[in-house]
């Protein structure tokens, strides 16, 4: 079985959260191309549906002096990968082939 046929029509979600509740996305959107907000709220979600594996990307920056910011990739409901930056206008990235 390959990659394809594993993760076949799969959910995928982008979260971003964290304490400082204004942070700047990229990430690589459905269309595999880069896509920019300058500002999103605590608890900011991207989802799509997709047929197997390709490179996925998500950072965000704490645009605040203070707090942290908690960035994810799911598929199909589970964290695949996680990070977290603490303290003012710091940046958290998550990324892989998945």
């Amino acid at each position: 079985m390959n990659s394809c046929d594993l993760y076949s029509d799969s959910e995928y979600k982008y979260e971003v959260t964290g304490t400082s509740g204004d942070y700047s996305v990229t990430f690589q959107n459905s269309d595999d191309n880069t896509q920019q907000y300058s500002s999103v709220s605590d608890g900011w979600t991207y989802t799509w549906r997709q047929n197997g594996t390709r490179w996925l990307y998500l950072s965000a920056q704490n645009n605040n002096s203070t707090g942290n910011v908690t960035v994810k990739i799911y598929r199909d409901g589970s964290v695949l990968e996680s990070n977290t930056s603490y303290g003012g206008y710091t940046i958290a990235t998550v990324s892989g082939e998945y």
